[in-house]
């Protein structure tokens, strides 16, 4: 399916992927936000893998990088979202005291540690507070806590930094589908519902209520334990009691045999042939076959649905097998849920419309995952890139620079203020000159040299000087020109400055002491301003930020002698930054 948006729709805006990669294919969607409350679908590709290409083979990072790149096209402003296995990361719901939010952190390390030891050196944990519960009457705190170790998540960093396409964010499925439910993609209902994966070894259930993922349970079994299921009903009866003398022993049933046997249930897959196992047996005798170990699976939902203990409107079904429609029906027959396959595309189960084009129902499931990263932002996404601590200092260097900013305001409005009380004492006076003046003209005979002598004697006694006025609003004028040449990946974390001497000998000194009007003379007049800050961007051009934003600062009118005292990179959270200190004189 190809999609093609208009370009003033998509102009200016963030383009969002979602990157699956499987075990035989790579799937992607590109989708735009156009509201904060819609999305729109521009392309989604599936691609299966080339003949000796698999994930963490030398080939496989030249492939990703040349179907990446294709599919992204020339947008400029992209975020590339990547699935992680949900089977390496261990998602958890639990029950804290409802202690402060700055304490959270610490509370969830070490219930989720007393409960599920872990390796805090080799795993990364991060948290979402979902919401206040009332546990045996007692205010709690209900978290979801998840787990993931730190070795994967870099080889799955790495593979996209690598190619030139970094990541924004990396997830799993179960918060892929919360995306779908978040953004209204899917239609939600009032009660919970509920999402069963079927995988090959093992199954998932997840609940979602009001758009959240309020509980996940793993179980131990999934298709192999049908396919062991069919084997066994597959296999021929016991030799000594059917076989005749001389008579051999018909073959055993392989895995793989009762695997294919399996699979050809699903619509549109390759049929038996004669002479394979199962050849002979109807559509229903096979599902019959796989029941038992179904039925297991489907009681491990049961308790985990009586453990849940609140409404659920409906299941969605999906499976490694694919979409077989007996085994959805039966699900939710067992369970007495309204049941049917989880399609995003399909137009009566989204809010959206988004045309599923022409591929099959098992090619759209396998598109959901993807999808869901398509979805994906940090304000509602857990984000293996980017934790509860990372938020937590962007939030405090963002309100250290609003901070900032308003300060910067405070001032140029109180600037302002005395700018225009000035004029209106300029303007007073200029008017009281024209009276004079006028007066002047009266008088006969002129002033002599001698006259203007003694005034200027007079005037020089009063205490109005331009001078003191400029050394008052020095400060003002550094801190507007440094907020002018600091870039946005610059961050000040600290200046200091001193105009005290130089203030005090300008202001007394006489009119043929006064230093020349752009150079401040040697001996200490002109004022000395420390700079201390960081740069934040790509690790690579850190260095070069910081020379571009040192010759800015040798550029501007009111800075000489600029020195780079010290710089250092340093690691912040999940990110490399280099501080900074730079010495400067100000005119």
């Amino acid at each position: 399916m190809r999609l093609s948006l208009p370009a003033r729709r998509t102009a200016g805006k963030s383009i969002h992927v979602g990157v699956d990669i499987g075990h035989d294919s790579l799937r992607m969607v590109k989708t735009v936000r156009i509201s904060d409350t819609r999305w729109d679908l521009i392309d989604q590709k599936t691609l299966a893998f080339p003949p000796q290409v698999r994930p963490r083979t030398p080939d496989f990072s030249e492939f990703l990088k040349t179907e990446l790149k294709q599919f992204c096209g020339a947008y400029r402003k992209i975020q590339i979202w990547a699935i992680m296995p949900a089977a390496n990361v261990n998602v958890r719901h639990l029950r804290i005291p409802k202690v402060p939010k700055n304490q959270i952190e610490n509370t969830v390390f070490w219930v989720l540690k007393k409960e599920t030891p872990f390796n805090e050196k080799e795993t990364l944990l991060d948290f979402d507070v979902l919401e206040e519960v009332l546990d045996q009457g007692a205010p709690k705190w209900l978290v979801m806590a998840y787990t993931a170790p730190i070795a994967e998540i870099e080889v799955l960093k790495s593979l996209f930094s690598k190619i030139g396409m970094p990541l924004t964010g990396i997830s799993t499925v179960p918060f892929a589908v919360q995306n779908l439910l978040r953004t209204c993609w899917i239609q939600e209902s009032d009660d919970a519902i509920a999402n069963l994966f079927i995988g090959n070894d093992f199954s998932r259930i997840d609940f979602y209520s009001k758009g959240k993922l309020v509980m996940t349970r793993g179980i131990k079994a999934g298709i192999n334990s049908m396919i062991e299921a069919l084997q066994e009903a597959l296999a021929p009866p016991d030799p000594r009691n059917t076989l005749s003398e001389g008579e051999e022993p018909p073959p055993e049933i392989s895995l793989a045999q009762a695997r294919k046997c399996l699979f050809s249930l699903i619509p549109g897959a390759r049929a038996l042939t004669e002479g394979d196992p199962g050849y002979d047996l109807t559509e229903e005798q096979k599902f019959q076959a796989v029941l038992p170990a179904l039925d297991r699976i489907i009681r491990q939902v049961e308790r985990t649905l009586e453990q849940y203990n609140k409404p659920v409107s409906r299941i969605f079904v999906t499976s490694a097998l694919g979409v077989y429609p007996p085994l959805i029906r039966h699900v939710g027959e067992e369970l007495d849920l309204e049941s049917g396959p989880l399609d995003p595309f399909e137009p009566g189960q989204t809010c959206f419309d988004p045309a599923a084009g022409n591929g099959t129902i098992d090619e759209r499931i396998a598109l959901t995952p993807a999808l869901g990263m398509a979805l994906s932002d940090n304000a509602y996404t857990p984000n293996l890139l980017f934790t509860a601590g990372d938020e937590r200092q962007l939030d405090r260097i963002s309100w250290f620079n609003r901070g900032i900013i308003a300060a910067l305001v405070v001032a140029t409005v109180i600037t302002a203020g005395f700018f225009f009380y000035q004029l209106g004492i300029v303007n007073n006076k200029n008017g009281e000159l024209d009276r004079l003046k006028m007066e002047m003209s009266r008088y006969r005979p002129r002033l002599t040299q001698t006259d203007l002598l003694q005034m200027a004697a007079r005037a020089k006694q009063q205490k109005y000087s331009p001078r003191i006025y400029s050394e008052r609003y020095r400060g003002m004028a550094v801190i507007g020109e440094l907020s002018a040449l600091t870039p946005i990946h610059i961050q000040l974390m600290n200046l200091k400055a001193d105009f005290g001497a130089a203030a005090a000998e300008k202001a007394g000194a006489t009119p043929k002491e006064a230093p020349k009007e752009k150079t401040a003379p040697a001996g200490g007049e002109a004022g000395q301003l420390t700079v201390e800050g960081v740069i934040l961007g790509n690790p690579r051009s850190l260095e070069l930020s910081l020379a571009e934003y040192v010759m800015r600062l040798q550029d501007s009118p009111i800075f000489r002698q600029v020195s780079l005292q010290r710089n250092s990179v340093e690691r912040v959270g999940k990110r490399d930054v280099l501080k900074f200190t730079i010495n400067l004189k100000v005119l």
